[in-house]
């Protein structure tokens, strides 16, 4: 501004001739000045968006590189695709015709139509999954690729384009996982829901989240969602609504009577309540695990019953003891001596006082015992046999009756001063008392035996039985996480469950056996459309018949038919018809059917198994009785399925031809 001040006082200076030219020589310099800073301006801001578009450029490559992802350009004009980004496609690009060789057969429709909706206009963007073969045509690998795709348009006013520009992620692995997720959730839902012990998991504030199948049939929802259950909270439950402490709850494990009125609940409880924190130490969730021991505590008073009982038998030994030890000690006894020259036997109740004499004839007579008779009818003997105690069966000695007696004798030869033999001396003792006593103990003692013997037979069957399952399905939960492939884990898995249903089966035939052995089994008849219950029936053991080469057969006559009968007792006694079938049978088929008879049902299971002898046919519904003691089981489940035909007022047998010709096993019970 200066400089154009003192411009302007010269041309004034100078006159106004010259006026005009300064001016236009200081517009010049003016537009020159406005000129070059523009272009300035302009060439600093092509360098910053140059610099800007490099590192995005950079960046962009970067993230595609982590990314993994392609980047391909489908030209439209000559029908050939090029790499952008990665080596998807071949250095010289592929064309149209040329991919088809690499897509899957199925994939080729959709992603035909794909490109159609770009290339025809319709969408700008779209977005296409297919199968690519990244191997050969003899072994292919097919990968799973997600095509996201834009087109390119020469101009505004053009409606088709030119160029289409995809990018091509590989979700393979990501479906892989996916897929291993899902096969792994799915596992452990199926733990959780058919877990013989009722699982819950509740939020921070006690709301309840989710039941698995035992929970509800222990506390008797009434529908998966129970409101009664849903709209309270576990600070609400009888059980735990003194003992958690709401501010912070602790682990707790105790076991209880549960009382809920409002669904009928009145059982022995195990519960156990675990909270889970967060990092922060805040609560998160709260899982509640619950088990019915009615059942076990049941079974424990029972042996603790059995137990007292033993013990009284014990003291009863003890007293038959002191008994017989009192016996012996004032037992009835008398002291003889038996003359050879006049052949004449005395009985002196004391050392002077004869009580009865008799001749040897009359004393061989007493006895039972042909030897005995013999040696007294013969004193020749005396100096063969020598000194002899006897314990001998006679008629009474020394009163009236027809009754026996058990009477020891103690003989012992005496000779006189020349050692002549001249008889016999020695004691007899009444010992009938005691004999009786010693029959008595040994009943009593049999009957002790019998019962430890049955509690020690039980005991050692249920431990080798329970531990059998139990040693596969630690041994094989310790093997499965070495295992790499879907197929053997899956072999493992399989294992373990199919030994935690025979631990399951095996419990209920433990809890089954208490049941006969307190109150006897209770039978709830209701009316039931048996045809319908029977595929039910039977559509749950098709499951348990896993053997190769043996066929499951159902043989339903009757598209319904109305019975008044227990199901739940039906369908265990049919399950252990089935389960006894499955053991014994590798080839062949089990066939399970029934038909109306009378006013009842006959129900069977045949099947082309071992077979049974004839002799071992009655036997085989006993308890504990195993015609093959290498077959898993306890030998109880015929014994529970007879005392429920039983109840039933029904008729339980089986019929067999013999060993290797297969076994019917079936049942009548009334249904009217």
């Amino acid at each position: 501004m200066e400089i154009l001040a003192n411009i302007l006082l010269t041309g004034f200076l100078r006159g106004s001739v010259d006026a005009v030219s300064v001016v236009l020589t200081l517009l010049a310099i003016i537009v020159f000045a406005i000129c070059w800073g523009v272009n300035r301006i302009s060439i600093l801001r092509i360098r910053k968006n140059t610099r800007r578009a490099r590192e995005i450029s950079t960046v962009m490559k970067q993230t595609l590189n982590l990314s993994g992802d392609y980047v391909l350009r489908l030209s439209l004009a000559d029908r050939l695709a090029h790499n952008l980004h990665g080596d998807f496609l071949p250095e010289n690009g592929m064309t149209y015709e040329e991919s088809r060789d690499y897509m899957h057969p199925d994939d080729w429709p959709k992603y035909v139509e794909f490109l159609h909706t770009l290339m025809s206009g319709r969408q700008k963007k779209a977005e296409c999954d297919f199968r690519w073969n990244a191997g050969t045509k003899d072994k292919p690998e097919w990968r799973n690729m997600h095509d996201q795709a834009i087109a390119e348009y020469a101009n505004e006013r053009v409606h088709t384009p030119t160029n289409i520009f995809c990018t091509l992620t590989d979700k393979t692995e990501y479906l892989i996982q996916e897929k291993e997720e899902q096969l792994l959730n799915e596992k452990y839902r199926r733990v959780y829901e058919q877990s013989i012990v009722g699982l819950a998991f509740y939020d921070k504030d006690g709301n309840l989240m989710t039941t698995n199948r035992k929970m509800r049939e222990i506390l008797k929802f009434q529908s998966e969602d129970d409101p009664f259950y849903y709209n309270s909270t576990i600070y609400d439950m009888p059980d735990f609504r003194d003992v958690i402490n709401r501010r912070k709850i602790e682990e707790l494990w105790f076991c209880t009577k549960s009382v809920i009125v409002e669904r009928g609940v009145n059982c022995y409880t195990e519960l156990r309540l675990h909270p889970i924190y967060d990092e922060h130490d805040e609560l998160v969730y709260i899982t509640f695990s619950i088990r019915d021991i009615t059942q076990e505590r049941e079974l424990y008073l029972k042996n603790k019953l059995y137990d007292e009982q033993i013990r009284k038998q014990s003291q009863a030994i003890q007293q038959y003891e002191q008994e017989l030890q009192y016996l012996m000690e004032s037992c009835d006894m008398r002291f003889w001596r038996a003359s050879f020259a006049n052949r004449t036997i005395t009985f002196h109740k004391g050392l002077s006082t004869a009580e009865r004499e008799m001749t040897f004839d009359e004393l061989a007579e007493q006895f039972f015992d042909e030897e005995l008779r013999a040696y007294y009818k013969n004193p020749e003997n005396v100096e063969r046999v020598g000194a002899m105690t006897r314990l001998c069966k006679t008629r009474p000695f020394f009163h009236e009756g027809r009754e026996y007696q058990w009477n020891i004798f103690d003989s012992v030869p005496y000779r006189n001063e020349a050692g002549e033999l001249t008889g016999t001396y020695g004691l007899i003792r009444n010992v009938t008392p005691l004999i009786e006593k010693q029959e008595q103990l040994r009943r009593e003692t049999e009957r002790a035996n019998e019962s430890g013997h049955m509690k020690s037979v039980f005991m050692a069957n249920m431990t080798h039985e329970i531990r059998t399952p139990l040693n596969s399905i630690v041994g094989f939960s310790d093997v499965l996480p070495m295992m790499t492939t879907p197929e053997e884990k899956q072999e493992i898995v399989k294992v373990i469950m199919n030994n935690c249903d025979m631990l399951l089966r095996l419990i209920n035939d433990i809890l089954a056996v208490s049941t006969l052995d307190s109150d006897g089994i209770k039978i709830m008849k209701q009316e039931v459309d048996f045809a319908k219950t029977f595929d039910e029936i039977c559509l749950s053991l098709t499951e348990r018949v896993q053997t190769p080469g043996v066929e499951f057969i159902k043989d339903n006559p009757y598209e319904t038919l109305k019975a008044k009968l227990d199901p739940g007792r039906i369908q265990q006694v049919i399950t252990n018809f089935v389960t006894n079938a499955v053991k014994y049978t590798q080839q062949g088929h089990i066939k399970v059917g029934y038909r109306k008879e009378g006013d009842g049902l006959y129900i069977y299971c045949e099947d082309t198994g071992a077979g049974i002898p004839k002799e071992a046919q009655q036997k085989v519904f006993e308890r504990f009785v195993k015609l093959n003691d290498y077959v898993q089981g306890t030998g109880l489940g015929l014994a529970i399925s007879k005392a429920i035909v039983e109840r039933c007022n029904g008729r339980i047998g089986v019929n067999s031809e013999g060993e290797g010709k297969g076994s019917t096993f079936w049942m009548w019970v009334p249904c009217e």
